[in-house]
């Protein structure tokens, strides 16, 4: 009989849900969404296509240069949980940021801090799963993370496909 997860563990579980939609949503309605806003604000959909290649780009960049120092932080005891957060919440607040109307060139400028900062948080959030279970409940943990993430994740996808389908021509 399985035993049932800590409500650490339980966390860590959820942090999952919101990171693969946040994931999902990037890659399937971002796109669009962005495309949408670039020919409002006068950008062909072939430009637009590019500013977001473009975009992406600049991200991975940005967090290939940034993942081994914060990686080599996540090792130093006390240092995990505070930096980790702090990419959360710039993450969050970036996510949540993309919410209000603004042009294209600024969506990309919040998308970029949203993305490094939930990419960074992974650094964090992937490391921690020592430290919120023990060894005999990793697998168990890390598959039903990887479930309810994909599970999660499908939702808000859903939500914004109706949104997409009834608000953008």
């Amino acid at each position: 009989m399985k035993s049932k997860f800590t409500p650490i563990e339980k966390r860590w579980i959820l942090y999952d849900v919101g990171n693969s939609a946040f994931t999902l949503l990037c890659s399937t309605v971002l796109p669009i969404y962005f495309s949408y806003i670039a020919g409002l604000g006068g950008v062909d959909e072939t430009q637009a296509t590019a500013y977001w290649a473009y975009t992406a780009s600049i991200v991975t960049i940005i967090v290939a240069v940034l993942g081994p120092v914060f990686g080599t932080f996540a090792d130093y005891k006390g240092l995990k949980k505070p930096i980790f957060l702090t990419s959360a919440l710039i993450g969050i607040v970036g996510c949540a940021s993309m919410a209000i109307p603004m042009s294209w060139l600024a969506f990309v400028i919040v998308f970029i801090i949203a993305k490094v900062g939930y990419s960074s948080s992974l650094i964090f959030y992937d490391s921690m799963l020592t430290d919120v279970t023990d060894h005999s409940k990793m697998d168990d943990l890390s598959s039903q993370g990887y479930a309810w993430g994909y599970i999660g994740s499908c939702i808000p996808f859903a939500i914004s496909i109706v949104i997409i389908k009834l608000y953008i021509p």
